[in-house]
């Protein structure tokens, strides 16, 4: 980008008003040779991130960031100049060996004939833990209130038979019962009415119970090969893996996903020989999303269950089993299932692979219909 007198006056007014901000924000310039690179930077952005003015001015985010969450960045900016309209997501850095997590917008300052990115980020880490956290405490509470439910459900039905036995025996006892004027009759009538309330608590008990199931939860549209790119530039930051994830948008809880997806995803890097595969598909008539995650590693032993390599992983910490017992639980607790998939007819990658499946839809598609398997997926740069 060549600049006039009028343009560098211009930029100078945008990096001055961007020091008075209180919100770390950024500049960035397309040059004549396409080099995108760092303007400038706040002191709010240097205080947060330790990033500052000199470290980013003149750069590109290739000489400043890990290979792959440079090539995010990257994209993430270039797709910026290419629209009209600001860019906003959610992204995760590693900063100073801390995932650190940012909302960050993007947009073109008038004035610049589009050659000019203005970038605001928000530290959102604080609010993503608590969102994570409560997720877990979400599906502890869940777990044990099925516990609690099936608990009182099962002894209302114990209780039912005896109950109905005893109604039985009364009905016995009354039949040609004789009252010699001492009330007994209608004493056994009672007792025959009281045991029938009980009987009719006792089957709205069981209603009740079988019609408390799991509720339905809040579903947004979650870009998830973004989401999965973002996962890759933590797990694998200077890209010494193929990585390869969905290029789709889905419809569903987008934090128990974050946070399976990234705990697979971390476990693969660890175990693969040097490639990883997320992959997705529906099933559109049970409302299911499908999510696996798969890698080229040594793979698990013949019939490994997850329970059984649950127990492996806590006594090994940081195995492969390491945390897949939360994964079960979180996915659970919002309608789900976690499974081990062994035997996949014509799988690409060897090695193990773990099978999501939670309530949610492929974004575009139909609601009804037979399980569907999309057809984009890209490797990452």
């Amino acid at each position: 980008m060549r600049h006039g007198q009028s343009d560098e006056l211009a930029m100078a007014r945008l990096l001055t008003w961007v020091d008075g901000i209180d919100l770390p924000m950024f500049v960035l310039q397309t040059l004549d040779n396409d080099r995108l690179e760092f303007v400038h930077s706040n002191a709010a952005l240097g205080r947060v991130t330790g990033l500052t003015p000199s470290v980013l001015a003149g750069r590109t985010a290739a000489e400043v960031f890990p290979a792959r969450a440079a090539a995010r960045l990257e994209g993430n900016y270039r797709q910026c100049l290419d629209r009209t309209e600001p860019v906003s997501y959610e992204e995760c850095l590693l900063l100073d060996g801390v995932d650190t997590w940012w909302e960050t917008t993007l947009s073109k300052p008038a004035g610049f004939s589009g050659q000019v990115i203005l970038g605001v980020a928000i530290a959102i880490t604080d609010r993503k833990n608590r969102e994570f956290a409560s997720a877990e405490a979400m599906a502890e509470l869940t777990a044990q209130f099925d516990e609690l439910r099936l608990f009182s459900t099962m002894a209302a039905h114990d209780a039912r038979s005896p109950l109905a036995t005893v109604s039985s025996l009364i009905d016995l006892v009354l039949d040609q019962f004789e009252d010699m004027g001492d009330g007994k009759t209608e004493l056994l009538r009672l007792c025959s009415q009281t045991v029938d309330e009980a009987l009719t608590q006792i089957t709205s008990t069981l209603e009740r119970g079988r019609s408390m199931q799991q509720g339905s939860r809040p579903e947004t549209d979650v870009d998830l090969g973004r989401l999965c790119a973002d996962i890759a530039a933590m797990v694998d930051p200077e890209m010494n893996m193929d990585i390869t994830v969905p290029d789709l948008h889905v419809h569903c809880d987008e934090v128990v996903v974050q946070m399976a997806i990234r705990n697979l995803m971390s476990n693969a890097a660890q175990y693969c020989r040097s490639r990883i595969s997320v992959e997705a598909s529906e099933d559109r008539r049970r409302g299911q999303l499908i999510i696996d995650v798969a890698d080229d590693g040594p793979g698990l032993p013949e019939g490994m269950t997850l329970a059984e390599l649950t127990r492996r992983g806590h006594k090994r910490e940081g195995s492969h089993g390491f945390g897949l017992a939360s994964i079960a639980q979180l996915l659970g607790s919002r309608g789900g299932a976690f499974e081990v998939v062994h035997d996949v007819p014509q799988a690409e990658l060897p090695g193990a692979r773990f099978r999501m499946i939670l309530p949610g839809r492929i974004g575009g598609g139909e609601q009804s219909g037979p399980s569907h398997a999309p057809e984009q997926a890209r490797k990452l740069a």
